[in-house]
């Protein structure tokens, strides 16, 4: 399944995050939760297998760099209310508080405090005064 959209919920006092609709089908099963760049995201387990390769083949990250990310790593399931439980040091690395916007980023979900998604969008739409926008790139494909 690809992931798509934006969708703005919150985490309750338990770290128990409600999966949007969209998503809930693939994550029936359970997933896994990690951390990404400076990000939380959550996969399939079967992505979270391949990904999990790229890093350890990748030649750049030590013993003890993939150590400390696997730490902050864990298994979900969702309860009956689509809730899954994030790791308390998960949420605090990645500066998780109570609002944060889930992003589909295509293989997997990432999950942004929503201060921090507001200023990455702002600095992509502040681009365009200082680069290519957006939508010179897409201009810029030749197979459009």
């Amino acid at each position: 399944m690809d992931f798509y959209g934006t969708f703005e919920h919150t985490i309750d006092g338990k770290g128990r995050l409600v999966m949007p609709s969209m998503f809930r089908s693939a994550f029936e099963g359970g997933g896994v939760a990690a951390m990404v760049e400076d990000y939380a995201a959550l996969f399939t387990t079967d992505e979270w297998g391949r990904y999990r390769r790229k890093l350890e083949d990748s030649g750049q990250f030590t013993r003890d760099d993939l150590q400390w990310i696997f730490s902050l790593t864990s298994t979900f399931t969702p309860d009956a209310q689509n809730r899954i439980s994030l790791p308390t040091k998960l949420r605090d690395h990645v500066g998780l508080g109570k609002d944060v916007t889930l992003i589909g980023s295509v293989r997997f979900v990432a999950v942004f405090p929503r201060q921090e998604w507001a200023r990455r969008e702002a600095a992509v739409a502040a681009q365009a005064a200082t680069g290519p926008s957006i939508a010179d790139k897409f201009r810029s494909l030749e197979f459009l």
